[in-house]
């Protein structure tokens, strides 16, 4: 009997690539970790630039657990501050959206600033004469931001390398999709807590595999003959791309999608990008939905869902996007519950000591069902975080990489 359940409480006897220490999703130690090893240490998809269409407009969010706010300025600029007056630390916002006239005035002493971040108001200033302080001598701190293909990306820590050579061949597979001259818009956005661990999102947005809990998916993808033909792109940083592939959606009674296609789609075709750590770019032929995740808790999770069509969509146009977007993504579409309950079924297990160990072996040669991506994302996540994703009680000393299969160059 002893034997037996050695068998479940032991290591799996796989190659260590292959295989998770579930405390990864459970510790609140790692979770920290992670925060500021992960979140604030990477370029940060915050927003599309549709999301601030006048010159003021604002949204606040948090990053790693630091509260920002993303504007356009009045010179058509994008920048990202703290969202913090620098004067006692209150909130320079409190709605999470909206927009701004000519200036960004704090609540609680009506301190002023203009939105490029400078001071140009501190109430009573003749206070702050004796000291020789003045508003020249402070304002808002900004926070390093980059666009690319109306992505906004901000990053916490100044020291991060460019976002183009973050992204690096990702950088084109965004052009192609997301081009300057056919700019994108959102048109939907919702977003939820989920009761699980992020990175359980993370790994359900990574993989093919289990494509065999949507019937959408089994009739309209699987049933297909090339589906299997498909190959995973693995990039520096677990970026990855799949190819396209077509779906049959007359098998489901939907409308095919061979009209109205999204910039650099085939007809009917389906595309998966994934960014690290939390980005998936999901592409339906005439429709694309975008996840951002923020990491709350161990177990819970706030992601983020927006869909986007061409800003130059007639009515009819946009109704025929929503319409595919809601199908499969909306909240009551076909495919977005079933995950939600996946996941959250999940996380129960994982906090479970009968369940030590959560297995990525699959070996398909980069095909869809292939697991090479995911455990690409969990060795990048273990440099990030210095612990070894197969042994979450032990730390990294050094930049040792355990060896994906697949990763290229191109």
């Amino acid at each position: 009997m002893e034997d037996k359940i050695s068998r479940w409480e032991n290591p799996p006897s796989l190659p260590p690539t292959h295989y998770v220490d579930n405390r990864i999703f459970t510790d609140s130690e790692i979770f920290s970790e992670e925060r500021d090893g992960i979140f604030a240490a990477v370029w940060k998809l915050v927003c599309h630039e549709s999301e601030l269409p006048q010159l003021g407009s604002y949204r606040a969010l948090t990053v790693a657990g630091r509260p920002l706010i993303v504007v356009r300025g009045h010179d058509n600029e994008i920048r990202t501050f703290f969202n913090i007056c620098p004067h006692r630390g209150a909130p320079l916002v409190r709605d999470e959206s909206g927009t701004f006239g000519k200036r960004i005035q704090c609540f609680y002493h009506l301190w002023t600033y203009d939105l490029v971040g400078n001071c140009t108001g501190i109430t009573r200033p003749v206070g702050y004469e004796p000291v020789g302080f003045s508003k020249e001598g402070i304002g808002l701190r900004p926070v390093r931001t980059e666009i690319i293909g109306g992505l906004v990306f901000v990053s916490i820590k100044n020291e991060v390398e460019p976002l183009e050579d973050f992204l690096g061949p990702m950088t084109n597979h965004i052009r192609l999709h997301l081009p300057a001259d056919q700019p994108l818009e959102v048109f939907h956005y919702h977003r939820s807590e989920i009761r699980c661990n992020w990175k359980l999102w993370v790994d359900n947005n990574s993989e093919q595999y289990h494509e065999f809990l949507h019937v959408l998916n089994r009739k309209t993808g699987l049933a297909q003959p090339d589906y299997h033909e498909r190959r995973w792109h693995l990039y520096p940083n677990s970026h990855n791309v799949i190819d396209q592939g077509a779906m049959n959606y007359g098998n489901v009674g939907l409308e095919e999608r061979s009209e109205g296609l999204m910039p650099g789609m085939q007809p009917d075709a389906l595309l998966v990008m994934l960014l690290f750590p939390d980005v998936m770019i999901n592409v339906r032929a005439t429709v694309m939905r975008i996840d951002t995740i923020t990491p709350v808790a161990p177990d819970r999770t706030i992601v983020e869902w927006r869909g986007l069509g061409l800003k130059s969509d007639s009515e009819e146009q946009r109704d025929i996007r929503t319409r595919h977007h809601n199908q499969v993504w909306g909240p009551a579409g076909r495919n977005l519950p079933e995950d939600i309950s996946a996941v959250e079924a999940q996380q129960i297990s994982m906090s479970n000591d009968a369940f030590r160990y959560s297995i990525y072996a699959r070996e398909e040669e980069l095909r869809p069902h292939d697991d090479s991506n995911l455990r690409s994302f969990y060795q990048e996540w273990g440099r990030r975080v210095g612990r070894w994703p197969h042994d979450a009680g032990a730390r990294r000393s050094d930049k040792t990489e355990l060896g994906v299969v697949g990763i290229a160059s191109e």
